[in-house]
């Protein structure tokens, strides 16, 4: 069919959804949805997908429940540790996802994490640069090393109880588990965690992702979502 000026054309792309999720009907505090993308506001001790012990409690599983009538799959764009909370954006389409994905290999989505770290900064500003490889023997846990990939944090100091610091972190790269490593190398690990410091009975990890800037895949507007401060959190 020939085109003729003033035709409008309308493209229905199809997906598939995810066969391996179980869509589970679990609340989702959501932050911003359109028909391209959906943020939400991550729960801590929630994993981004299912995983050993976690099958049908993970955010994953909630997506796929809240789209249980459509056919909708499970594409994360932004993901977080289990015990991290906050922002996490994901793509509800093939193109907003490629879109995404490239904003993310080319470093134009900003992060703003907020953290509780043990012990008193000696400066309120700084950056660590310290390269980050899985550690021998562990399939989980990372270290620095001077043979790891290149990663990059900046932190700045917010407010202080004598015994925890309340610090707002910025990554400039995106290393597996890059801001609990990077606070345990400089002496500050993040309170909670039990893999790089701080490891009491009671406590989880207590990082949440704050803040996330991104151009909308298909607009191209600046747009930025937040997520507030879990109470916890707060000193």
């Amino acid at each position: 069919h020939r085109v003729l000026c003033g035709d409008e054309v309308v493209i229905t792309l199809t997906d598939k959804a995810s066969t391996n999720i179980e869509p589970i009907k679990i609340p989702l505090d959501i932050i911003y949805e359109d028909e391209d993308i959906l943020v939400v506001n991550k729960p801590r001790s929630m994993p981004t997908h299912p995983s050993q012990n976690h099958h049908s409690d993970s955010l994953a599983n909630a997506v796929m429940g809240y789209y249980m009538d459509s056919p909708i799959t499970f594409r994360v764009i932004t993901r977080l540790d289990k015990d991290t909370s906050g922002v996490v954006v994901m793509a509800k389409n093939k193109i907003s996802a490629g879109i995404l994905t490239e904003q993310m290999a080319n470093k134009a989505i900003e992060k703003e994490y907020v953290a509780l770290c043990c012990g008193i900064f000696k400066d309120s500003k700084g950056t660590v640069d310290a390269p980050i490889a899985r550690k021998e023997g562990s399939a989980i846990m990372r270290e620095t090393n001077a043979n790891g990939k290149p990663a990059l944090t900046d932190y700045e100091v917010i407010s202080s109880n004598g015994k925890l610091t309340f610090v707002k972190l910025f990554p400039k790269t995106g290393r597996t588990h890059q801001l609990r490593v990077h606070m345990a190398y400089i002496g500050h690990p993040i309170y909670g965690d039990y893999l790089y410091g701080n490891s009491e009975d009671d406590a989880m990890t207590r990082l949440h992702c704050a803040r996330i800037i991104l151009m909308h895949p298909l607009t191209n507007k600046k747009i930025v979502f937040e997520a507030p401060i879990p109470e916890d959190m707060k000193i």
